[in-house]
């Protein structure tokens, strides 16, 4: 092979940013479609309706979140997620995403199970902004496809 036939580390590193920006940009208007659509987040997903009627299906997939009503300080907001599903070796829930669309980190985190984990259960602490929010928490199964519920809170000052 010729020389004329290589990248150069410049133009490869080139290529690679611009790839790379592509790409992110093109995942944040993704997300920014879904938190300004028209309608709510939960259409896109499966989701448990009325909770006072469930089906089997339903009762399986039931995602339980605590959050304060009000929390003082957006700095550290505690939230724990938990689920009944079962964790056997080809139905488990697969992973847990919690996601607030109305702060500037629309990720708050997303957590990898497998059925040695014995349950699908997250207690950590979340940073947030100030004001009203809606959390969304996506939990996908292995069978049966992702799943969403929110809870929405106040927030009284911003997180730092």
């Amino acid at each position: 092979m010729s020389q004329e036939e290589y990248f150069t580390r410049r133009e490869f590193l080139k290529a690679a940013s611009v790839l790379g920006l592509g790409s992110t940009v093109l995942s944040v208007l993704g997300l920014a479609d879904l938190a300004f659509a028209s309608t709510h987040p939960l259409q896109y997903f499966k989701a448990v309706r009325d909770t006072k009627s469930l089906t089997a299906l339903e009762k399986e997939h039931l995602i339980n979140i605590r959050l304060p009503a009000i929390a003082e300080d957006g700095a550290n907001v505690p939230i724990v997620v938990s689920m009944g599903h079962p964790m056997e070796r080809d139905h488990y829930i697969k992973s847990i995403q919690i996601l607030n669309f109305r702060d500037p980190v629309v990720n708050k985190g997303i957590y990898y199970f497998t059925p040695a984990n014995g349950e699908a259960y997250i207690s950590t602490q979340i940073r947030m902004d100030g004001g009203d929010a809606e959390i969304f928490v996506i939990a996908e199964c292995s069978k049966h496809g992702k799943w969403i519920a929110s809870k929405k809170l106040k927030v009284s000052l911003g997180g730092c």
